[in-house]
């Protein structure tokens, strides 16, 4: 479980680092023949997962349908950053935790509760978000940003690709 909370907080500092390089410019425009949302509104969508999770856990129940989907952080960069930082204190102080209990998960789409870990919704909140990085990325060089071959990747297809290469040395 604490490998899945560094990578989750890995991630979210990739995306900082991001934010820090693009322009305010870049991060409110959509690209109307392919997307119609913006970076922006990709990391706003993240966010509003990780917000219901940490939120959600206290309670033992989490509904990400209860996003909060505030515009501050798709319209501006800074608050975006600031919400960035929150979240990863968030998940930083439940590397503190001991036990990690089951939670009910709120399924909007069959109208009812499921179980679940803590564990497996950090899975999904990683893949939730390397799948937006990977939207991201594509809106990114779209607008002739340059960004990391990294940002939008798999931590296991990092790996894996790290694998390859050390066995192409040998």
């Amino acid at each position: 479980m604490k490998t899945k909370l560094k990578q989750n907080i890995i991630a979210l500092k990739q995306g900082a680092v991001l934010l820090k390089e693009l322009g305010d410019e870049v991060f409110v425009t959509s690209e109307q023949t392919v997307f119609e949302s913006t970076i922006g509104g990709h990391f706003r969508h993240n966010l509003d997962h990780y917000n219901c999770f940490l939120k959600g856990i206290k309670k033992g129940h989490v509904d990400y349908s209860e996003r909060e989907r505030n515009r501050l952080i798709e319209e501006n960069r800074s608050y975006a950053l600031a919400e960035i930082s929150q979240i990863q204190l968030g998940l930083t102080g439940l590397l503190q935790t001991e036990g990690y209990p089951h939670i009910c998960i709120e399924c909007n789409v069959g109208h009812g509760l499921a179980i679940s870990s803590i564990q497996r919704e950090l899975e999904f909140l990683l893949s939730h978000t390397i799948h937006h990085y990977a939207i991201i990325a594509i809106m990114c060089r779209l607008q002739g940003v340059n960004i990391d071959d990294e940002f939008g990747v798999a931590p296991s297809t990092l790996d894996y690709r790290t694998e390859q290469n050390q066995q192409c040395v040998h």
